[in-house]
């Protein structure tokens, strides 16, 4: 966090010290606690060791969570409502649904719809939830939602969409002005409460703003990002961040396929914004060498079928991967074959079997919705 955002709950002693610590390159909370001590006061003469350590003591008090017993854990937490497709949700092991998701993938993959599936499932068990859409490329379709709805069984999807608030914004200016009225209309004890807000997609406002010469751009995408990870904290939002990709060749190191040659979009100074990054790809791309059906399921297939999985997360374990499928409005559940004879399993319940799936084969064979 940016020291001068906290100069206004710091002692005047210290705040009136950021000026100095600023000009030595310390400008941020992360920065004063991991530097070395001897190289800050050697940079920041007019500092002394009690009051550096002061200074950490009380950034560490403004800027970290406090702790809680085990005991007072409450059996009845709110566990997120999740896409709706089992898979999908157990990357999540029963995460609250409380914090800054990252949903970075290729264009035509599926990112938005993830994004609406979450969303719209959330404001359909939530009835006094709204959703705060800031859509930065003018793609959002009311038509599309108001499918989505339809095929979950909602029988009145116009009462649901009145609850979802889309915020055209081509210009990040636009969307800071978006993200400070949200925070006014948080704090008003008067209004109804965001409990979901969705930026589709960030890369719009810093693909041309991020410069090897200029450090403006990364400032602003960072103070952005914080704004948004402020109030999603202390509201308890859910907040989906969609982003672009870029080539990453000859592989991206985290994760576990090596065909995955894309990683997310902006760099690293974007990469520990949020809470938890799925990296998105389609499964022709990831299986296409060894499953030829695979890779030309895309022109002949019946639908979209994509990979997503979890390269990075302070919320759950990574490398954990699933495959869903989409006819562009629903979202079919893609599993592997049960370890244990699946045919047995399923005439013991009085299940159809269906046809034999091996565990080792094609995605036509082992993978099915």
């Amino acid at each position: 966090m940016l020291l001068k955002r906290l100069s206004h709950a710091l002692p005047t002693e210290l705040a009136s010290l950021i000026p100095e610590l600023e000009a030595s390159g310390i400008k941020t909370t992360e920065s004063l606690i991991f530097t070395q001590p001897s190289i800050i006061l050697n940079n920041v003469p007019i500092l002394s060791i009690a009051q550096l350590d002061y200074f950490i003591s009380e950034c560490l008090q403004l800027t970290t969570q406090p702790s809680i017993s085990g005991d007072d854990v409450q059996d009845d937490q709110e566990v997120w409502a999740g896409f709706g497709v089992r898979s999908l949700d157990d990357l999540f092991e029963g995460w609250n649904g409380f914090g800054v998701v990252e949903i970075a993938g290729p264009r035509k993959v599926g990112k938005s719809l993830l994004a609406m599936h979450a969303a719209l499932n959330l404001l359909r068990l939530d009835e006094e939830a709204i959703c705060t859409w800031i859509d930065t490329e003018a793609s959002f379709s009311p038509e599309r939602a108001k499918q989505i709805l339809e095929s979950m069984g909602v029988d009145e999807p116009n009462q649901v969409l009145k609850r979802l608030m889309i915020i055209t914004s081509f210009k990040v200016e636009d969307t800071f002005e978006a993200i400070s009225q949200l925070k006014a209309s948080l704090e008003s004890p008067d209004q109804t409460r965001t409990k979901v807000l969705v930026v589709d997609t960030i890369y719009t406002h810093f693909k041309d703003r991020l410069s090897a010469n200029s450090a403006q751009g990364h400032a602003d995408m960072v103070n952005l990002m914080d704004e948004i990870a402020e109030i999603t904290l202390a509201h308890r939002m859910l907040t989906l961040i969609i982003n672009a990709t870029v080539s990453c060749e000859p592989t991206n190191l985290q994760s576990s396929f090596n065909k995955m040659e894309i990683k997310p979009a902006l760099g690293p100074a974007f990469t520990f914004t949020t809470d938890i990054t799925l990296l998105m790809q389609e499964t022709g791309v990831i299986f296409g060498l060894l499953d030829h059906q695979e890779k030309n399921r895309k022109f002949g297939g019946p639908g979209l079928r994509a990979l997503v999985e979890v390269i990075r997360s302070k919320i759950t374990p990574t490398g954990s991967w699933a495959v869903y499928e989409t006819d562009g409005i629903k979202l079919y559940d893609v599993l592997p074959p049960h370890q244990v004879d699946e045919r047995s399993t399923r005439i013991s319940a009085g299940l159809p079997t269906g046809p034999y799936r091996p565990i080792i084969g094609s995605l036509a064979q082992t993978l099915i919705p």
